[in-house]
């Protein structure tokens, strides 16, 4: 005649439930990152050729359903003087962005003395993003912007680190600046990122500088993936009661002959 015994009953399910969730906490603590996300992407093509730019980001959820929309939901905000929507390119559109192409729209300024050091910025809450870089597609006249600085804000905005800068090549084809986000900004809830352009020699309101396709990527940490085993752990302590219903039907208890 066959016996069951368990040990001890309640024991041994939490222990099996226990190894298994802290396998996976260490599988998560050892883990090598993820690949980049998009967090916030600016294709200007919500507005009217000749108009206002479109100022806000593009999302993957509400209200702009874009595969390949960022992450999060942030306005851009400029002191160019003249900024318009003009004729964008294709250069550096997320893989699954389905606004309007072939060309598009982008954001263009003007270029006179009096506008270098003209900048455009965004906040978002960086908290769980690290490995940041920051990029764009871009055309410039030759009287147009030839530099462009990354500056950054912990403090929503009320002081600025300065961080890399690149040249702008000028001709009539897109170019493409990409700017790595000093590690200052990481994991920081107010985090701003300003790009300053400098170099403008035009004597008129001509848009001789168009920038296209704003995207800032970053890494999830980790310590992200770890918090959401940790909340699948508390949902099955929760279950516990079912738990001790099912395990023993699964195999964890054993058997002897008498």
């Amino acid at each position: 005649m066959r016996k069951f015994t368990t040990r001890r009953p309640r024991a041994l399910p939490f222990r099996s439930l226990f190894v298994v969730a802290g396998a996976l906490l260490l599988m998560a603590a050892l883990a090598p990152k993820a690949n980049a996300t998009v967090l916030v992407y600016f294709n200007f093509e919500d507005a009217v050729l000749g108009g206002a730019p479109d100022f806000t980001s593009d999302v993957v959820g509400a209200p702009d359903f874009n595969p390949g929309g960022g992450l999060v939901l942030t306005n851009l905000t400029t002191t160019a003087t003249v900024f318009a929507a003009t004729a964008g390119f294709l250069q550096n559109r997320t893989a699954g962005d389905i606004d309007t192409a072939n060309p598009g729209l982008a954001g263009g300024f003007r270029t006179t003395p009096a506008d270098n050091g003209s900048y455009i910025q965004f906040g978002l809450n960086a908290t769980a993003f690290s490995n940041m870089s920051l990029s764009f597609a871009y055309t410039t006249a030759g009287n147009g912007f030839n530099t462009v600085q990354l500056f950054y804000s912990t403090d929503g905005g009320l002081n600025f680190t300065p961080g890399p800068s690149a040249p702008m090549l000028t001709g009539g084809q897109p170019h493409l600046v990409t700017l790595a986000v000093p590690v200052g900004a990481d994991h920081q809830a107010n985090l701003v990122l300003r790009l300053v352009f400098n170099g403008g020699t035009s004597m008129g309101n001509n848009l001789q500088t168009i920038i296209d396709n704003i995207q800032l990527v970053g890494v999830p940490e980790p310590t992200t993936v770890a918090g959401g085993l940790l909340g699948l752990l508390g949902l099955c302590w929760h279950q516990r009661r079912r738990i001790r219903l099912i395990l023993p039907r699964c195999g964890f208890l054993r058997s002897r002959r008498a």
